[in-house]
């Protein structure tokens, strides 16, 4: 019996091991992809994002460290999140229900996102997006200047979407951020305000503080 008794223990000090190593918002996520490999391409691994200009820690309430050319220092709560990208702030709104709206300046680039579980819609500075959730990202459309691209597909993966609602902001935001458009044309019968000057300005979609 006291042999018995001792396995037992042993077992369950080793359960409690084992669900201690595998707690926490991080620590079974492994190495995943974020937005598009054609742009920055970018990985999470645990609280590290990495690319090859790029290197951000997640941290409880923020985060914090390079992407591209720009200093990243961001906190957040599960109402707003505050802070700069580079020279130019960031202040979004949170909401989250039966879907996670967020809206307001991430470094200095208009943001209205909303995400339901199967969509992801909305606007990043001057492109708009139309994007469904397919496996361990999303694909769809977007709309960049009068220029509409119908294959986009970014890396968001599922488990991404478990994460306390300021982190899914930031990383949702860095994603599309991150999303590299293609050459394409305008679309027929649609002219850009301010004339063509205007479109070929916008329709590579970059994104000018970045």
């Amino acid at each position: 019996m006291k042999r018995l008794l001792l396995s037992t223990a042993t077992a369950l000090s080793l359960l409690g091991t084992g669900c201690a190593a595998t707690s926490g918002a991080h620590a079974s996520s492994g190495s995943v992809a974020l937005g598009d490999a054609s742009g920055e391409p970018l990985r999470i691994e645990g609280p590290a994002i990495t690319g090859p200009s790029s290197s951000l820690v997640i941290e409880e309430d923020g985060m914090r460290g390079r992407f591209r050319t720009r200093n990243v220092s961001l906190k957040w709560d599960y109402q707003q999140m505050t802070g700069s990208v580079g020279d130019l702030a960031t202040n979004l709104q949170l909401a989250e229900g039966d879907d996670t709206r967020v809206w307001g300046v991430f470094g200095g680039l208009a943001v209205d996102l909303t995400e339901d579980g199967t969509w992801l819609h909305g606007r990043v500075g001057q492109c708009a997006y139309a994007l469904k959730r397919e496996g361990d990202g999303f694909k769809g459309m977007r709309e960049c200047g009068q220029v509409l691209e119908k294959d986009i597909a970014v890396s968001f993966p599922q488990a991404l979407a478990t994460r306390p609602v300021g982190e899914r902001a930031a990383l949702m935001t860095l994603m599309l951020v991150n999303t590299k458009a293609k050459p394409v044309a305008p679309r027929l019968g649609m002219m850009p305000r301010g004339g063509v000057e205007r479109d070929n300005k916008f329709s590579d979609c970059r994104y000018a503080s970045f």
